[in-house]
């Protein structure tokens, strides 16, 4: 009985050490839900980890597209590497518009989707910060547009 109460008082038996707890902060990677494909794009420097999602990734448009019915798989695999993958219902939130010709390649680079119409180009940004550089760079974002359609 007192073995019982050491055991759930510290966690371990009398004698075993007692391994610290600690809290690891994760990277948030945001993915898109576009229809029954959420989208997202990150960049990996453990080999091992992008092995395990390579066949997500498409490397024309540099992101990882996930099918719905794949999704928890691929959360399970980044939170074995310390990610959280964050699915955003609203990619509208994360919405630019530039002039066609006025697009800076670190807009590119931060950039989930893509579109282009007319005289204008459209981004979802990968996250918050990327949002805050490109309208920092001049883009609009979209929610300051009469229209958030399109994106």
């Amino acid at each position: 009985m007192l073995l019982n109460n050491m055991v759930r008082a510290t966690g371990s038996p009398p004698g075993k050490p007692i391994m610290p707890a600690f809290d690891v902060n994760k990277e948030e990677i945001n993915a898109f839900d576009f229809g029954e494909t959420y989208l997202f794009t990150a960049y990996f420097d453990e080999n091992q980890l992008f092995n395990q999602l390579e066949k997500y990734y498409n490397g024309d448009n540099y992101r990882f597209e996930v099918p719905e019915e794949n999704l928890k798989q691929v959360q399970q695999v980044l939170d074995d590497f310390f990610y959280e993958l964050v699915v955003q219902e609203s990619p509208e939130e994360y919405c630019i518009v530039l002039d066609k010709d006025s697009t800076p390649a670190s807009i590119l680079k931060s950039s989930v989707v893509r579109k282009q119409r007319r005289s204008r180009e459209m981004f979802v940004m990968k996250d918050k910060t990327s949002l805050r550089q490109a309208v920092e760079q001049g883009a609009t974002p979209l929610k300051n547009r009469e229209s958030a359609r399109g994106c």
